[in-house]
């Protein structure tokens, strides 16, 4: 009888062994299999979203010149070796800055920009973007470049991006903000809003005209500054998730960070560290 009883716990032992080695493995692979990674890197108040499935790899905004090196560590860690789209939301620095390290270190199939030209032409950021988009062009490491002044809409996979522009408007205030590329993105039924450094006027502009839908998650504009149509804002893309790109000496402002309480939005600041996104056919899942 001792000797049944040792092999029946010994069987038992093997099939736990085996249900935990197989089955749950199978199911995790199963869920992560069409896993779409978005990190949002902390680099001081400027802003850099990494965007990768594993296939295709999209990059939006590309921080201050000093981030490129960090931007490009991100992306090895991320297993990216190519860029198929590098959307730039506007010419700020703090937007560009990092731009001509990854044009030097990757290839870019193609580059989306915004449809301006910026105030200052001479801006060092500015130059060095224009300098290192040349030489990338002439050595055959960048595709085209497209500035969208309307909307240009893309599939990829499971992934769904829409890119719009300001359709035409010149924005005499505050231009280079106003005139960011604001940037949505579909995965399995997840939604996801990159809204650059969009102020009052650009905003007031996308709710009048039924540019604002709802979305899961909101990147939020201009580092969480406040503007008094946020609240219209926020109420209308009505997200679950929302990142503000910060640093402990440029905070996010208390009244954009009480509107998102208020709303009852899950937030994260980069200031304390890189957000790590994962979506999947189950949700969104955020750590930091």
């Amino acid at each position: 009888m001792t000797k049944i009883c040792a092999c029946l716990m010994i069987a038992a032992l093997l099939f736990c062994c085996l249900f935990a080695a197989c089955t749950p493995k199978n199911d995790v692979n199963e869920a992560l299999k069409d896993a779409l990674k978005i990190e949002i890197l902390k680099i001081g108040k400027a802003d850099c979203s990494i965007i990768t499935d594993g296939t295709t790899s999209i990059v939006v905004d590309c921080g201050e010149e000093d981030d490129g090196a960090e931007i490009s560590a991100a992306m090895d860690a991320l297993g990216i070796s190519s860029i198929d789209y590098l959307i730039i939301t506007h010419y700020d620095k703090d937007h560009i800055g990092g731009a001509p390290t990854l044009l030097k270190k990757y290839k870019v199939s193609k580059i989306f920009e915004p449809d301006y030209t910026p105030v200052d032409t001479t801006a060092y950021a500015y130059m060095s973007y224009r300098n290192a988009l040349t030489e990338a062009e002439a050595n055959g490491k960048c595709g085209s470049a497209e500035s969208v002044s309307d909307s240009v809409d893309l599939t990829v996979s499971d992934i769904k991006l829409n890119i719009v522009g300001t359709f035409g408007k010149d924005y005499a205030k505050n231009q280079d903000n106003n005139d960011s590329l604001v940037v949505s993105l579909e995965h399995l039924g997840n939604s996801f809003l990159f809204a650059g450094d969009i102020e009052k006027q650009r905003i007031a502009d996308m709710l009048s005209q039924g540019r604002v839908q709802p979305c899961d998650f909101l990147k939020v504009p201009h580092h969480g500054v406040y503007n008094s149509k946020l609240e219209d804002y926020f109420s209308k893309v009505n997200m679950k998730y929302a990142v503000i790109t910060c640093s402990d000496k440029n905070p996010a402002e208390q009244k954009t960070l009480d509107l998102l309480t208020a709303k009852g939005c899950r937030t994260f600041l980069t200031s304390n560290g890189t957000v790590h996104i994962r979506s999947t056919k189950s949700g969104i899942d955020i750590t930091q």
